[in-house]
């Protein structure tokens, strides 16, 4: 016993020796974490060279007698690419025509084809990637958007081409466009203009006629001279009924032709009974009046007037819809002009701009004012809102316009005076605002609609330089025209949709409902006929948005079809009928030589080199051999939080633990 206690004693020391020692520990390292402590760790990484393979999924590509040959025969051309370079090579496919999908289809079916739009996919895509080729299969035709041979330099890789169909120039009799006006005005004669083309037919002979609903409302004998025909036929008919029209241009055929579904051209003629006046009233020239008078005179429904504000002398009530430009201005005095307009109850588009008076403008009775500004401009890109119901906009639209250059938007905090419909909001920077660019409203059965910015003269610019049109850009404009020189009847129940559509394009519908307070209300449900030509019947129940509802029916064929929609509310049941027509794109079938010198101007720029089905091997091989396919090592960098490690997290649980077990054998818990 005598020797134990010196021990024990020396065991109890070491003990709280240890536990000094862990207790010191701990308050060190809860000292440490109130540091924030951070661990810096090193990543490599290796990327693969990437090789796009894509596929042109367009009709004219098989648009020939052999088409199931060539068909395999690229099917089997691309497997054999994928297969050999998957192991090396980081290996994406694509098809492309009238959209991009990172698969290959194998379809042929796209009735457009546009280079344009696949580059731009590209580049956002794979900017700053390592990548090495482009093999693209195409027969170098394209009918939207800019020439390819332009597009690659934002690229900045060679491109392979495959070339595919046929360069051969044979025998065929074609109809290659109509120019018509898509408008004409009830009892006038409108005019159509038949291209016609023919190659190595010298002394054939056709009949060209045009038929509305089987029956025959122009002839006319074609006689073909020359190995390279090339024709205008002018055509006269007569507008006498309201609606919409479908005529159908035939050429009948001649002996040997390489195919027959380009003789025939489907187009649809509206008849109205009169045109929209809509006169435009500005402070100052500018570069986007220039857009609304080109935009307007290109379509036939539509009058326009373009006055400065300081000389207009005549009738508010003449006129269906008035555009004010920097309306009312800092260096004018149009004080008594607003009145007139409030007076005459005439729907308004206001742009504002640089030279806008927004003092005087919040006193307009516009629906929306302007406060705190100190008259500076904000540059205001276009970011869409969801569930806009007013009236339908393409999905190319809002896809397009996020990327538009911004508009010059005055700077303040938007107050709006009554219930709006935002379309678009502005985006400063990189930050998405609740601030109004574009936004509806009615008071009192008058329409206005304001744009807080100026400058969209860029947009039709830039729709030109992206798609080589300005399809877009004039949709953009001729919506909120349409929208706000319609007048109509106030009606609870309003069923919004085009009169044509294309035929690779969704039929989508909006319809808003109103009580009687109203108020917008979507509970009851809302169904949808849609009857085609011989009076089949497709029924469809709408989606409820937000406050609204829509429905998008999908693809439909060429024609004229009927629709009935109809709801009930309360005890009643309301309805709206109208009509619409599914245009052809013919565009593919038109042309059936293939441009492989499209195609070896497109490789000479790129450092690329062309190739043909079957040489598959070669393509390969020049691949495999190029010293610019190298893989590239990365290193990344990263600094994080020590407390997300979790080591850190096991090693402090290890300090608490062992305090605890040795105070517990030490007999102090």
């Amino acid at each position: 016993m005598y020797r134990k206690e010196p021990l024990l004693n020396e065991v109890s020391t070491w003990i709280g020796r240890v536990l000094i020692a862990s207790r010191f520990l701990m308050v060190t390292f809860l000292a440490f974490l109130l540091l924030g402590p951070m661990i810096r760790t090193f990543s490599r990484e290796v990327e693969k060279p990437i090789i796009i393979l894509a596929v042109d999924d367009s009709k004219s590509i098989i648009n020939s007698k052999d088409s199931l040959t060539r068909k395999e025969q690229i099917k089997s051309d691309f497997e054999k690419l994928y297969n050999e370079l998957k192991t090396d090579y980081d290996v994406r496919q694509f098809s492309f025509g009238d959209h991009v999908a990172e698969k290959i289809e194998f379809q042929f079916q796209d009735r457009l084809t546009n280079f344009t739009q696949f580059y731009n996919y590209l580049d956002v895509q794979f900017t700053n990637r390592n990548v090495g080729a482009v093999v693209m299969a195409t027969d170098g035709l394209f009918n939207e958007g800019t020439n390819p041979v332009y597009g690659p330099a934002r690229i900045k890789v060679p491109i392979y081409p495959i070339a595919l169909g046929d360069s051969t120039v044979r025998k065929d009799l074609l109809i290659a466009r109509v120019n018509h006006n898509k408008i004409a005005f009830l009892g006038n004669s409108f005019p159509l203009e038949i291209i016609i083309d023919a190659k190595q037919a010298a002394g054939s002979r056709s009949n060209l006629t045009i038929e509305e609903d089987s029956i025959v409302v122009y002839n006319r004998a074609i006689e073909i001279s020359g190995s390279n025909f090339h024709a205008t036929v002018p055509a006269i008919l007569d507008a006498k009924s309201k609606g919409i029209h479908h005529y159908k241009v035939k050429l009948s055929s001649i002996e040997g032709e390489v195919t027959l579904i380009n003789n025939q051209y489907d187009l649809f003629v509206e008849v109205v009974e009169q045109k929209q006046k809509v006169l435009v009233l500005f402070a100052a020239p500018h570069p986007d009046l220039a857009v609304l008078r080109q935009t307007l005179e290109s379509n036939l429904n539509y009058e326009i007037s373009v006055l400065k504000a300081s000389e207009f002398t005549g009738r508010l009530g003449d006129y269906n819809l008035l555009v004010l430009h920097n309306i009312p201005s800092s260096t004018g005095n149009e004080t008594a002009l607003l009145n007139k307009i409030n007076e005459s109850g005439i729907s308004t588009w206001s742009i504002l701009g640089a030279s806008t008076n927004i003092q005087e403008f919040n006193e307009g009775n516009f629906g929306i004012s302007i406060s705190q500004g100190n008259g500076q401009l904000n540059d205001a890109q276009a970011s869409p809102v969801d569930n806009f119901s007013l009236f339908t906009v393409s999905e190319e639209l809002l896809d397009a316009i996020k990327t538009w250059p911004p508009l010059k938007s005055p700077f303040g905090v938007y107050q709006s005076n009554t219930n709006i419909y935002t379309l678009l909001n502005q985006k400063i920077g990189i930050v998405n605002t609740s601030q109004p660019l574009l936004l509806f409203n009615e008071q009192n059965g008058r329409k206005q609609a304001v744009l807080a910015g100026e400058g969209f003269w860029r947009w039709r610019l830039t729709d030109f330089n992206d798609h080589g049109n300005h399809n877009l850009s004039q949709e953009f404009v001729l919506n909120i025209v349409q929208y706000l020189s319609v007048k109509e009847g106030r009606s609870p129940f309003k069923f919004i949709a085009k009169s044509n559509y294309k035929e690779n394009e969704s039929l989508i519908f909006d319809t808003q409902l109103y009580n009687q307070t109203e108020q917008l209300v979507n509970q009851p449900d809302v169904s949808v006929r849609i009857y085609n030509k011989a009076g089949k019947e497709f029924l469809f129940t709408m989606s409820k948005t937000d406050k609204a509802y829509t429905l998008n029916a999908g693809v439909f064929p060429v024609g004229n079809y009927r629709y009935k929609a109809e709801v009930k509310l309360g005890d009643k049941i309301l309805s709206q009928q109208g009509e619409f027509s599914v245009s052809a794109l013919q565009i593919e079938t038109a042309m059936t030589v293939a441009d492989h010198s499209l195609l070896h101007a497109l490789s000479a720029q790129t450092g690329g080199a062309v190739f043909y089905p079957g040489q598959v091997d070669e393509l390969i091989k020049k691949l495999k051999s190029n010293e610019n396919l190298k893989s590239i090592s990365f290193m990344h960098k990263k600094l994080e939080d020590l407390l997300k490690e979790p080591w850190f997290f096991f090693l402090l649980i290890v300090l608490i633990s062992m305090e605890w077990f040795i105070r517990k054998r030490a007999g102090s818990y």
